[in-house]
């Protein structure tokens, strides 16, 4: 047996709008009180007592701060952890390696870090000033270091080490990139129960965190799906891409020993020469076996090399040949990671590392990468696999060499045109789905929190225009002026670049004509082509209509009807009269949720009408009436022809 309900499909005849309350649904992953059950937040102070820093509460913050309403946020476990890779030190001339890593709680946010030397001098010893950008440049904040060794970088999880030596004023000591932690799009059975189990009803959901295959959109797909079939509630679901820049590069990273120390050569064998310091300490320079080592300034053993093994005090040589001499203290060496190419057959050749990672380096399967600076190897060619610490080609032919990393440049190119044709062939499959609204692109906005003007997806952009206006608002309406603080320059532009469109991705673009700023290009869901409710905003009103009539004919259940006699088939159908009633009850609901001007802004629809069925058999158990909504929606204009006759 099952429980007495009612349900509501709708038919849709013509078109514009966005959904159902002022409340917004935000799923995202945080490393605190990860249970997927949602929450009510009304301040970002108390989303971040809860659950510690995250993207989602980023979104969070420009959400209240930008609308002024609250959000519901869906706390989800970290299944892809945070990476920090793309280093360069190259700018670092000094003695003192700077680092960046993982605080202990893990990466927690996407940044593009510059550190800069405001006021230098000797690690441990004086005053050092730093000047720290998260956002590659734009924004920067000074850090007083002081005499400390370390620097927890506020909210985003990463920390800034400082090996002992010194640096230079006025010097980019170190650059980088890192990723934000993301959740399991195709797990969210727990948090979609969660969402089930309660009442509230919501405009639309925000997923924060890239999507970037077919399966994860199809997860959220289904969920949304879910959310309608078993809940009898209605919402479209926002999801973000995953993001062309910055492309991959291999780090450029160098460890220095620290000046002034006194070196012998020991020449042992063929192999196993040694290098021995007599003070401080190779470790703590950040020599790692496995390294290329370059020395200078000696008269006998200037040479390069690997090493393969490393203490305090001695550096072990693999087969580097070198000359006794020593003590001396003219000597410099540097240190840096090794590759190695290797040519296995006709496809398959390997680049290895010995440290780092190319996944965090943001080296991918199918990227065609380009390599310079090596003796045999500056070729270009496709990724066919990748780890960590190994690149399989595919034909690409390399020599075998063993070189030292600093100074290569590897990196991966992929044009504006071929990632928005990537993502259109790896989403093409996604149709018939006006539940599902994907963006790409990227604009950067001043975050509230940390106060760097950081990249976010054009679906926050367009997510919080949304919420700024009656849901019938299209957000791509050019009148209502470029988006408050949010700047396009170097991202995906429609107006110029194309085929986010065509795709039916949400987008962003400028207008050639101004003014100036970035806009919400258009704002377009997977439905079929050709689809009326291809617009987002039409789907948000489709979502209060059927919202609508949910609500009130779920009040219907239980109720008594006066029936007419059986007809010719033994069927007892409701009386026009008491039909009429339950119509009444329903399109008045209709004209003040949907025709009514309650916000100022115009009529949400411009006709809704539901109709009972009049043949349905309601004398006998389990007896159901049916009814259609037939939801007549407002145009909207997509383009503008005029035609101009001079007379």
């Amino acid at each position: 047996m099952s429980l007495p309900s009612a349900t509501t499909r709708v038919s849709v005849t013509a078109g514009s709008a966005p959904t159902s309350t002022d409340l917004i649904t935000v799923w995202g992953c945080c490393a605190s009180t990860a249970d997927s059950v949602p929450r009510l937040y009304s301040s970002t102070s108390s989303m971040l007592a809860a659950h510690g820093y995250c993207e989602a509460l980023e979104y969070a913050a420009l959400h209240m701060q930008d609308t002024g309403k609250a959000v519901l946020f869906v706390p989800l476990p970290i299944s892809t952890i945070g990476t920090v890779g793309r280093f360069d030190t190259s700018g670092n001339s000094d003695t003192c390696v700077v680092t960046c890593a993982a605080s202990g709680g893990g990466i927690l946010a996407e940044t593009d870090g510059v550190l800069v030397v405001t006021s230098g001098g000797t690690i441990g010893t004086d005053q050092i000033l730093l000047s720290l950008s998260l956002d590659g440049g734009t924004t920067y904040k000074p850090v007083r270091l002081g005499t400390a060794s370390s620097y927890v970088i506020p909210y985003v999880g990463l920390t800034l080490s400082f090996a002992a030596g010194d640096l230079t004023d006025g010097e980019t000591v170190l650059t980088w990139h890192s990723t934000a932690p993301l959740p399991d799009w195709t797990s969210l059975s727990t948090a979609q129960a969660a969402m089930i189990a309660q009442t509230r009803v919501v405009r639309s959901w925000l997923h924060v965190g890239d999507v970037s295959s077919l399966v994860s959109a199809q997860g959220i797909e289904s969920v949304a799906n879910a959310y309608e079939t078993s809940a009898e509630r209605y919402v479209y679901a926002k999801a973000q891409l995953r993001d062309r820049t910055p492309l991959a590069a291999l780090s450029q990273v160098r460890a220095r020993m620290s000046a002034g120390a006194s070196l012998t050569f020991a020449e042992v064998g063929a192999t196993g020469d040694t290098i021995t310091r007599a003070s401080g300490s190779f470790i703590t320079d950040g020599f790692v076996v496995g390294d290329t080592i370059r020395v200078t300034g000696t008269s006998s053993n200037n040479v390069t090399g690997a090493i393969t093994g490393v203490s305090a005090l001695v550096l072990t040589m693999g087969s580097t040949d070198l000359a006794a001499e020593g003590p001396t203290t003219a000597a410099t060496i540097t240190c840096e990671p090794t590759l190695t190419f290797a040519e296995v057959g006709a496809t398959g050749d390997t680049i290895t590392r010995s440290r780092g990672s190319w996944l965090d380096d943001g080296f991918r399967v199918g990227d065609t990468i380009t390599i310079t600076g090596t003796a045999s190897n500056n070729v270009s060619g496709a990724i066919a696999n990748v780890t960590a610490t190994v690149i399989t080609m595919g034909s690409t032919d390399l020599a075998a060499e063993t070189i030292g990393a600093y100074g290569v440049t590897i990196s991966s190119g992929e044009t504006d045109a071929q990632w928005v044709a990537s993502l259109d062939s790896t989403f093409a499959a996604l149709t018939n789905s006006p539940r599902v609204d994907l963006g790409a692109g990227r604009l950067a906005k001043l975050s509230p929190i940390t106060g760097y003007a950081m990249r976010r997806p054009v679906q926050w952009a367009d997510s919080i225009r949304s919420y700024q206006h009656d849901l019938h608002i299209a957000t791509w309406w050019k009148a209502l002026g470029a988006l408050n603080g949010w700047s396009i320059d170097g991202e995906h532009d429609e107006r110029t670049d194309g085929g986010a469109d065509d795709a039916r991705f949400t987008y962003a673009r400028t207008w050639g004509n101004g003014p100036d700023g970035a806009f919400v290009g258009k704002s377009q869901t997977r439905a079929n082509d050709g689809s009326i409710l291809g617009m987002t905003h039409n789907v948000a009103v489709a979502n209060l209509a059927q919202t609508v009539v949910q609500k009130t004919t779920e009040n219907f259940v239980g109720q008594s009807l006066t029936l007419n006699p059986p007809d010719g088939d033994g069927k007892k159908t409701a009386t026009k009269r008491e039909l009429a009633q339950l119509e009444a009850k329903v399109n008045e609901e209709l004209r003040r949720n949907l025709m009514s001007n309650t916000l100022g802004e115009g009529n949400r629809a411009s006709s809704a009408t539901w109709t009972a069925a009049t043949d349905d058999d309601l004398g006998v158990a389990n007896a159901t009436l049916h009814g259609t909504l037939v939801l007549n929606l407002n145009g909207t204009i997509v383009h503008v022809s005029t035609v101009v006759a001079v007379g």
